[in-house]
């Protein structure tokens, strides 16, 4: 029986068809609304430089080679780091990811159906404003293009999987590439695919064809990961590289506790008030909810939409929660800010019901466009509190930054009083992280509400790798030592804290400096 024979009758919730020109105008949309967004929420990140964490030792890309990216599962980033040069240059990183996110804010956009402009803005700039973008950007900004990248590649492995015969096949490869990038973005694929199919049973496309379409998905979805495991293994063996992370986990938690921890997660994101703006995140979330569930009834209640499709959505509806939060499914332990960007897919659902304009009754067409508008409303106003939010934490990182040179500055001052030594030849240990350093470690009260979020819990930048502050910002040559122990020497751990007192002295010919108790 062809698809038309099944169609809905004229007036029911069907979209309208849209012209190539359309098609195209919506494009650029999609494209410039990232761009934007992108300025707004991360313009000052990527024409300043505020490298902590990792960054610090990743701010030149050719100290570490393909042998330790084999060994975490990310080999394909020094393909794509060659392409970049050695340095990571935020204004370079910036374009790159303006380049990709734009593009998966068309892929995205075109795979749901997104239509009217303002469904496709607002779309677009909550994909690049992402919280877990904000925080790679705060944390991590040497690979936010990269992860950008394998952002695309996910969104894009969805829209093939879900197109059906050989192109379906054809997204196991982007797949793979976002997997050899990041791994935990590869869930940005299944919600994406679960979202599709929701837009399909709810619309009363065919129940055999959304049900072929989500088993092809699923079935392609496993496959990719098999393949990507099997060529890292593979790599693996011929570099003799041990593994130092898992892609999935089976270990330590069982299914259950798996489920229960991805639907808690979700919903403790949902209703948790904002860092910024308080409670307006969790009551516009709650919103969101109710307007989703009011299109739910609707759907289960019309006689039009065949019994198979609603039973089919109900199912889909009952897993979206656990989808949304799956890195805490498939990765336990390693589930937080940084990983869970697919938690934030949640605002394309409504965008995709309710946003596009149907062909429907008066009061029908009524309700439809209130219901639009509170959208847009709703999405609006969690878009300037993603844009307020990236703003506010890059500005903490940059003061970060900026104390941590201060005292930086300070303890080699302090190094080099230290009779008998020679820079650059006498060895320097550090002991202790300065961002543990208790009086030193008060934050300013405007930041306090970012305490709670991933890598910005401290007054000072995250200093396990404290030396190359020096080496690499202050451009001081020290001997950095790392490898002789003395820092758990009865010497070393008996010094107080800097700035006391005793807390830089030499001890068996290394001058060590305590940094935290």
């Amino acid at each position: 029986m062809s698809e038309k024979r099944n169609a809905l009758p004229p007036g029911a919730d069907v979209p309208p068809r849209r012209t190539p020109q359309d098609l195209n105008q919506r494009r650029m949309t999609a494209f410039f609304s990232a761009a934007l967004c992108t300025v707004a929420a991360h313009g000052f990140l990527f024409t300043n430089e505020f490298f902590s964490h990792d960054s610090v030792s990743y701010f030149n890309y050719t100290e570490w080679g393909f042998p330790f990216y084999t060994g975490i599962g990310r080999f394909l980033i020094p393909v794509y780091e060659a392409c970049k040069g050695q340095v990571a240059a935020p204004w370079l990183i910036g374009l790159l990811f303006t380049l990709w996110m734009g593009l998966t804010g068309i892929v995205v956009t075109d795979l749901l159906a997104i239509q009217t402009p303002s469904g496709v803005g607002l779309a677009c700039g909550l994909l690049c404003t992402n919280i877990s973008i904000s925080l790679t950007g705060a944390t991590y900004v040497y690979c936010m293009d990269e992860y950008a990248f394998a952002l695309l590649c996910a969104a894009t492995a969805a829209f093939l999987f879900l197109r059906g015969g050989r192109l379906a096949l054809l997204g196991v490869l982007p797949l793979l590439a976002s997997l050899s990038i990041y791994q935990p973005y590869a869930t940005v694929t299944a919600v994406l695919c679960l979202l599709a199919l929701i837009r399909d049973a709810s619309d009363g496309r065919r129940f055999r064809t959304v049900l072929v379409r989500g088993i092809t998905a699923l079935v392609l979805l496993a496959a990719s990961y098999l393949l990507y495991y099997g060529l890292w293994t593979l790599l693996r063996v011929l570099l003799r590289v041990p593994q130092t992370r898992d892609v999935v986990s089976f270990r330590d938690f069982g299914a259950l506790e798996r489920l229960i921890s991805a639907n808690t997660s979700f919903f403790g994101f949902l209703f948790r008030p904002g860092v910024v703006l308080g409670a307006v995140r969790p009551i516009a979330h709650g919103f969101l909810l109710a307007l989703l569930f009011w299109r739910l009834l609707r759907v289960l209640s019309n006689g039009r939409v065949p019994v198979p499709n609603r039973i089919l959505l109900l199912v889909l509806a009952a897993l979206l929660p656990a989808a949304l939060y799956s890195v805490a499914f498939v990765m336990p332990g390693e589930a937080h800010d940084l990983t869970a960007y697919a938690r934030e897919l949640f605002y394309l659902l409504p965008l995709s019901l309710l946003d596009t304009p149907r062909r429907e009754h008066d009061t029908l067409r009524r309700i439809a466009s209130a219901e639009r508008v509170t959208v847009c409303v709703l999405l609006s106003v969690l878009l300037w509190h993603h844009v307020v939010y990236a703003n506010q934490a890059y500005m903490k990182k940059d003061l970060e930054k900026t104390s941590t040179l201060m005292l930086a500055a300070r303890i080699v001052d302090r190094i080099e009083s230290v009779p008998g030594y020679v820079p650059g030849e006498t060895r320097v240990a550090f002991a202790g992280r300065l961002d543990d350093n208790e009086p030193l470690d008060v934050p300013l009260d405007a930041f306090g509400g970012f305490r709670t979020q991933t890598g910005l819990w401290h007054a000072h930048a995250a200093t396990y790798n404290f030396g190359r502050y020096i080496t690499k910002y202050l451009q001081y040559p020290i001997n950095w030592d790392t490898e002789s122990g003395v820092t758990r020497s009865e010497l070393a751990q008996a010094m107080p804290a800097f700035p006391a007192a005793g807390s830089v002295r030499m001890i068996d010919g290394v001058v060590v400096v305590k940094l935290s108790g």
